[in-house]
């Protein structure tokens, strides 16, 4: 193959005109010219440092070891939050009356014994001055609320014929001692407080049972 064919294959190229020094310049003008990065490349890059910073703060935010404090984003709340827990905590005091008094118009006791505690005469018995709710030993009124009474039963000088539903498995001991002393305390009723220890241990004593009976509480008026 001649001289001339092979510079053919290389237009705009005169080897025979090169020279060291212009070989040496058109290196250094290649080695100024900028590198074009790809905007794929660039915009991969973006993507990735975005998703890396964005993982992390989304696990210490809500993937922490069950530790409450990493919602807090102020030293103020922590603090806050630090106090609350080391509380001093003492036993809980509550206001049997007003406990009741909230059950007593939400439940269906409103319906049945009314208001006023007048009750509805020939269906359900009267609580206002009766002595299965003033009795002296209050486990009468909270035995008959936790496993219920059923068949006839004379209040007042009156027969009545029902069925009063259990409200033990539904309520809690310091709910059953707030209806209780709700009942002994209005209406004129003047009758002691019953307390959730109190009622704890009726129902440790009656356990799950069936309802009651007039004749099976009798012993009380003896």
């Amino acid at each position: 193959m001649s001289d001339e064919s092979q510079n053919q294959k290389l237009p705009g190229i005169d080897e025979g005109l090169a020279s060291d020094e212009s070989i040496l310049k058109a290196h250094a003008r290649i080695c100024r010219e900028p590198i074009h990065a790809s905007p794929v490349f660039f915009f991969t890059c973006m993507a990735l440092i975005t998703i890396l910073v964005f993982g992390w703060f989304y696990h210490r935010r809500y993937m922490g070891e069950n530790d409450p404090q990493i919602y807090m984003h102020e030293r103020t709340d922590i603090a806050l939050y630090r106090d609350w827990v080391d509380r001093p905590r003492g036993p809980i005091e509550y206001d049997y009356f007003a406990i009741g008094q909230e059950l007593y118009t939400k439940m269906a006791c409103v319906g049945c014994h009314m208001a006023e505690g007048e009750g509805k005469a020939g269906e359900f018995p009267p609580l206002a001055s009766s002595q299965w709710v003033t009795n002296e030993d209050h486990t009468l009124p909270t035995k008959i609320l936790l496993a219920g009474l059923v068949g006839p039963v004379t209040v007042k000088g009156a027969e009545y014929n029902g069925n009063m539903a259990p409200y033990g498995p539904a309520l809690k001991d310091h709910e059953i001692a707030g209806l209780v002393t709700y009942i002994r305390q209005s209406w004129g009723n003047e009758a002691s407080e019953v307390t959730l220890e109190q009622v704890a241990e009726v129902r440790a004593e009656i356990g799950t049972r069936a309802q009651w009976t007039a004749d099976e509480l009798t012993s009380y008026f003896e």
